[in-house]
């Protein structure tokens, strides 16, 4: 139960949170965490309540509690790290995600939001290299090429951006923003 009630309360935050550019995992391929603390499953439960409702400061409080309650509850710094990105927290929100791929090093969606702060901060290397390691742990993680095709096109590396581009438009990926795209073709003419 305590499995089916964490995956649920995840994938609502990560509809709510909406900073996070993945999709959820399904909890028949996420491994098996380990046990949870029931006072920090509390707290946790009660952050991601706070999200719900857009309170996020509270939930940062909340997902905290749980964390020093139990400080190998990985689900818990994921989350509050997406809360921190969320509150433009960037170096805090990759430090959550960071303890949370040490505690869980198959996490793709914490290596795919890590980049996504790395590159809010310019350190677009280090967001091509979470994105890699992303699409390595899934290679159907469209959002995660889309964003590695960001990266790239940062660092003047169009071929490698336009070949992200194509995997995420075949994987069905819907939100490729139309100005990425225009500014892709004026400063990365295909030869």
């Amino acid at each position: 139960m305590k499995k089916f009630l964490i995956g649920v309360v995840g994938i609502m935050i990560l509809i709510t949170v909406g900073c996070s550019t993945t999709k959820t995992v399904p909890l028949s391929q996420m491994p098996d965490p380990s046990p949870i603390n029931e006072r920090a499953l509390v707290w946790f439960e009660r952050g991601n309540a706070y999200v719900q409702l857009g309170n996020f400061e509270d939930a940062v409080n909340d997902f905290t509690q749980a964390i020093n309650t139990d400080p190998n509850f990985a689900d818990a710094y994921y989350n509050r790290g997406l809360v921190l990105g969320r509150l433009e927290k960037h170096e805090q929100a990759i430090s959550d995600f960071t303890q949370a791929l040490t505690l869980n090093p198959k996490n793709i969606n914490a290596y795919a939001d890590r980049g996504v702060a790395y590159g809010s901060l310019g350190q677009h290397a280090l967001a091509i290299s979470d994105f890699t390691q992303a699409i390595t742990l899934n290679p159907n993680f469209a959002s995660a090429y889309y964003n590695r095709a960001v990266g790239y096109f940062v660092e003047k590396k169009c071929e490698e951006a336009r070949k992200d581009v194509r995997q995420a438009q075949d994987l069905g990926y819907q939100k490729i923003r139309p100005e990425f795209l225009e500014n892709m073709k004026k400063d990365c003419p295909e030869n």
